[in-house]
């Protein structure tokens, strides 16, 4: 596929005017892994016992998922940052902080408004944490578009490292949007490596040792039951397996089931935001058989309701982009 594309909601990820499919695929693995975790995580909070392998494959991803996501999102910031100031930041607020608000309070109404008491909880409790984190790294890529994105991605590693020598406590997890520093290595390494990557695959000499890193990073995931937190290296070793996802992605044969990820990874706007309130519906308030029973059922109907989503999106685009109020003035006209 090679049509232009424009500055709208219909990815997370920009995609480039020749469309690169690799990095759909990187995306809609990324995406599915989201909707995994959440799974994994709702199933054991309301309906009990949770597929021991579903358990093992959410936190092996869990140093991966959004940092892929934002990778992918920053290999496109230098192209953004050539429209005028103007139409990029409102493109940003139409396309990322709109869909932010809606769905915020499509969750929040979802869990009846639990902890919609706590300003923190609407930045950084939810879920649309990450189009807020996008946002911010857009208007700093701006703020400081004649610094090299390598310089900011490095930045972000220095601040996060240094912040406990200051006294400051970092938290990855809680209500504080911290995560905003951390995770903005990867958007601004992408931007960094982005025209490299687009340009050609990268070598086996790098993807190989990789794939090596990243395996061995999700096995310690899987012992900490979480992210491994060991300063400067975490960051560094997920960009190395990230490279390494990259270098397979670039290479895999475009067979049916890479494909559908694909797919998912160009619905990756809708895919994003529709899965949880399914997922919270779904668990909260329907009887649902535990273990994998559950799961499947879970899964199953998560995912066809995303997909029928993107079918439906052309009849309300609303949803997910803030309507172009002077293009249907002058269509009007």
């Amino acid at each position: 596929m090679s049509t232009p594309v424009t500055d709208r909601a219909a990815d997370l990820v920009p995609v480039p005017r020749a469309r690169h499919h690799w990095m759909d695929l990187v995306r809609g693995t990324a995406i599915l892994l989201v909707v995994l975790l959440h799974l994994e995580i709702l199933q054991g909070i309301w309906d009990g016992d949770t597929p021991r392998a579903l358990v093992v494959l959410a936190q092996a991803a869990t140093p991966f998922r959004m940092p892929m996501l934002l990778f992918v999102s920053g290999m496109l910031l230098p192209r953004s940052l050539k429209k005028p100031p103007g139409r990029f930041l409102e493109g940003k607020a139409r396309n990322l902080l709109w869909p932010w608000l809606v769905w915020s309070l499509v969750l929040g109404a979802t869990q009846l408004f639990e902890s919609s008491a706590e300003p923190l909880w609407w930045i950084n409790g939810m879920y649309t944490w990450f189009l807020l984190a996008l946002l911010s790294y857009y208007v700093v890529g701006l703020v400081l578009k004649r610094v090299p994105p390598g310089w900011v991605a490095i930045a972000s590693i220095v601040v996060w490292t240094a912040a406990p020598l200051l006294g400051v406590s970092p938290d990855l997890y809680g209500l504080r949007p911290d995560k905003f520093v951390y995770y903005a290595v990867f958007f601004f390494a992408g931007a960094a490596l982005g025209r490299t990557l687009l340009a050609r695959k990268v070598p086996l000499a790098v993807a190989v040792p990789g794939i090596v890193v990243a395996m061995i990073w999700a096995v310690l995931a899987v012992r900490a039951d979480g992210e491994p937190q060991i300063p400067v290296l975490d960051q560094v070793v997920v960009i190395i397996g990230i490279l390494g996802a990259i270098g397979v992605a670039q290479r895999l044969p475009r067979i049916r089931p890479v494909r559908a990820l694909e797919w998912m990874g160009r619905s990756s706007i809708v895919m994003y935001v529709v899965h949880l309130p399914v997922l919270e519906i779904l668990t909260r308030y329907l009887p649902l058989p535990d273990g994998l029973p559950g799961a499947l059922i879970l899964g199953t109907v998560t995912l066809g309701a995303c997909i029928g989503a993107v079918h439906l999106r052309p009849r309300a685009p609303w949803l997910y982009v803030f309507p172009d109020l002077r293009r249907r003035r002058t269509e009007r006209g």
